[in-house]
């Protein structure tokens, strides 16, 4: 009989603690799995004093079939199926959102369906069922009065949805048909889209950056034994904070606040108090940590507050900590990278992805992420296929899936059936050979049909870069990034560390040019021992040349190792992110103590030593005419040139792309700093992510930037672009077209480069 639709939720004594524990029971009798089903069905209904409960599933093919009903016709079903376009139940289940409306039948989506008896309904709330961001089917809540869902309701509705997700997909509702129905639709084909990062291929097993808690019970067997899996996994999380904070005495002021506060959350008795109470109404540990963590999610994206907000990400971490003290060996154990691992993650840092296994890693795809990330130069440093801007794909994939990822076209197929792997096996071999046949072009000179020498320069920063400097037949290292040894390690590198390194990489270049780029710090490019405080705009803080000059024990023993390891050779030394020609005075000033330095130690000095200004900040190259004359050449930085132009962080998922480095006012701007440094007869190389760009290379080239410094896999086809192009015809060409009022000549360029034969 259903139940009185005046009475509300929050006027009785149930809550969705009453409910879970009443679930819980359900699923305890043994009894046929619609039997159960439909208990449950009606002890929600129940429990949300609801006119009608009803459970639609998944098909396979798409069909919302309804598996279980309280208060509507029972011949209903499993008779009664909907397209997933169809009516209030369809429009749940495409959204992926939840619904709460006073009068369905008056919303533009409700389908009249009079074999299930519902005319006399008016409020519905449906919620859909999702697991690993399949929905799996809607759960859907009627009344007959005509009033809104209150917001404990909707929650309750969500919680219960959660469970429901997890059950279904163990099978424990469904008959064995049914449940590989369920199956299939978790694990069939997706074709998803990401933005292309670095190009390449990788065929192989997904790993997430963060895995879910090894797959665990919902319900408890024991909760007197579940409240002590809790309690001590509480205790060793608050022991490890603990110890992190003891070992880090050292930290700055602002540092030890932010473990503190961090510490404070994982004592507070409040969160720990939800924990013991969602394990009370009969969930497994991990499950109520799972419940509790999507409550503080919700709670904390609802506060106005920013600083509010961003302790989500304090409370996310602790849950996952929480996780992993109760999944102890079992959680371990997936952390390990699989055979042809392809890594899904939310947001990587340079130095995450450089103490992976690069022996197993094949591929990396990224929620979050642009092409200048640091991350993204990273992955092109190494030759990791990357793409960003997919945070779905981590949301439908589970640990061992296979995975197809390709970064050229942004293309991403989990789970792929047997006739797609074939595609792109094969497609992985016509890239081989592609990688062949610009190996033939290593020993020809990159001149342009009209004569024009272009110098090609690679970027680099670790010691693996260097075998490519004869696998391309590149002209040099045109920017050898040095922080990356100081993101890597455990603490700062000594002086000895470093000029180890810089002699081996001096070494392997064989006499080739090598600009080696002090350590450009700060931003989001600060190892974990570093003490730096926080800042609002990080890019335009405390970083590059301007840290250096205030912290002389940070560039010192920098400048020491180069020189020492350089001794009888030339070395070039490059000033990241120059703001004024005064910073470069007090660099060199720095630079001639240590020269001093070493001579009155009387050790050999380097054959030459030549000093170089990154141009990455408007003010420097308005006035590169004044910075010119201070140094021996120029580099452009162009990443954060392009940053700073158009005002748009480029980490930035939501500006990333918006504006193209091809726009005519950046590339005039470009041509004046390029006129300037010719005028000083200074050399000047292109160090910009961006002149891996077949196109933006074209476009540098006519603005007479003639020295291009690029990752290693784009040497070979920028070569073969080059000696394909009639250069003195591009600079006509693109002149005028430096005053378009255009948004970008990228689509100009592309049908200039098709008319005239030019190899892209």
């Amino acid at each position: 009989m259903p139940i009185d639709s005046s009475i509300r939720l929050g006027t009785q004594t149930s809550s969705p603690r009453v409910l879970l524990k009443r679930l819980r029971e359900v699923m305890a009798v043994e009894e046929g799995a619609q039997q159960r089903l439909d208990h449950l069905t009606s002890a929600i209904a129940n429990n949300m004093v609801a006119d009608v409960c009803s459970i639609y599933l998944r098909r396979a093919d798409d069909m919302l079939e309804l598996f279980s009903t309280q208060g509507l016709n029972p011949d209903a079903v499993h008779n009664t199926r909907m397209q997933w376009s169809e009516g209030l139940v369809g429009y749940v289940a495409r959204t992926a959102e939840p619904i709460n409306l006073r009068d369905a039948p008056k919303h533009p989506s409700f389908s009249f369906r009079p074999e299930v008896g519902e005319e006399l309904l008016n409020a519905f709330l449906g919620v859909p069922i999702i697991r690993t961001g399949q929905v799996l089917g809607v759960l859907v809540i009627q009344n007959k009065a005509v009033r809104e869902y209150t917001e404990e309701e909707v929650e309750a509705a969500q919680i219960v949805a959660t469970v429901l997700a997890e059950i279904v997909a163990a099978g424990d509702l469904l008959e064995e048909a049914d449940a590989q129905e369920v199956d299939r639709v978790l694990h069939r084909h997706e074709h998803l889209m990401g933005a292309p990062i670095v190009a390449g291929i990788a065929i192989g097993t997904v790993a997430l950056h963060e895995p879910p808690a090894p797959k665990h019970r919902v319900f408890a067997d024991n909760v007197a034994e579940e409240i002590e899996r809790l309690q001590t996994g509480l205790a060793s999380l608050r022991k490890s904070i603990d110890e992190m904070i003891a070992a880090n005495q050292d930290l700055a002021t602002v540092s030890r606040e932010v473990l503190e506060v961090y510490r404070l959350f994982a004592y507070d008795k409040g969160w720990a108090r939800r924990l013991e109470d969602a394990v009370q109404s009969g969930l497994t540990a991990e499950s109520a940590v799972e419940q509790v963590q999507g409550e503080n999610r919700k709670r904390m994206r609802q506060a106005k507050d920013p600083y509010i907000r961003e302790r989500m990400h304090d409370l996310d971490d602790l849950s996952r900590r929480l996780l992993r003290a109760l999944g102890g060996d079992a959680y371990q154990a997936q952390l390990e990278l699989p055979q042809d691992a392809v890594l899904l993650a939310r947001s990587l840092g340079p130095a995450e992805i450089l103490e992976l296994d690069r022996n197993k890693l094949k591929g990396i795809v990224l929620g979050e992420g642009s092409d200048t990330s640091h991350a993204a130069i990273v992955a092109r440093s190494l030759g990791i296929p990357l793409l960003g801007k997919c945070p779905s794909v981590i949301d439908k994939a589970e640990i061992g899936d296979r995975i197809i990822v390709d970064g050229g076209t942004g293309e991403i197929h989990l789970r792929p059936g047997s006739d797609i792997i074939s595609s792109y096996e094969d497609k992985l071999a016509i890239y081989s050979e592609e990688q062949k046949a610009y190996a033939a072009l290593r020993d020809l000179p990159a001149v342009t049909k009209d004569g024009t020498n272009i110098e090609l320069f690679l970027n680099a920063g670790l010691a693996i870069d260097m075998p490519h400097l004869d696998a391309t037949g590149a002209e040099g290292i045109g920017l050898f990034r040095t922080e990356l040894q100081f993101l890597i390690g455990p603490q700062l590198p000594t002086a000895q560390e470093q000029e180890t390194l810089y002699r081996s990489i001096l070494d392997a270049a064989h006499d080739k040019p090598i600009v080696f780029r002090t350590a450009d710090l700060g931003s989001d490019k600060a190892a974990t021992y570093m003490k730096m405080s926080h800042e609002a705009n990080p890019a335009m803080g405390w970083r590059g040349l301007r840290m250096s000059i205030d912290r002389e024990g940070l560039l010192r023993p920098q400048l020491r190792a180069l020189i020492a390891a350089a001794e009888g050779r030339e070395l070039s030394i490059l000033l990241p992110l120059v703001t004024t020609s005064d910073e470069i005075v007090q660099a060199r000033a720095i630079i001639d103590k240590e020269i001093e330095r070493r001579k009155r130690q009387d050790k050999p000095l380097p054959a030459s030593i030549k000093l170089g200004a990154m141009i990455e900040i408007p003010s420097a190259a308005w006035r590169v005419e004044h910075i010119a004359p201070l140094v021996d050449f120029l580099s452009l930085g162009g990443n954060d040139l392009a940053q700073f132009f158009f005002a748009a962080d480029r980490e930035s998922d939501k500006l990333t792309g918006r504006y193209d480095p091809l726009h005519p006012a950046f590339l005039s701007f470009l041509k004046m700093i390029a006129d300037k440094a010719n005028l000083a007869d200074k050399p000047i190389c292109y160090c910009g992510e961006q002149a891996a760009d077949p196109l933006m290379a074209m476009a540098l080239m006519a603005l007479d930037i003639q020295r291009l410094s690029v990752p290693a896999s784009s040497i070979g086809p920028l070569k073969k672009m080059i000696r394909s192009i009639d250069l003195n015809d591009l600079v006509a060409w693109l002149e005028p077209r430096l005053q378009s009022s255009k948004q970008t000549l990228r689509d100009e360029l592309l049908e200039y480069a098709y008319r005239h034969g030019v190899a892209l």
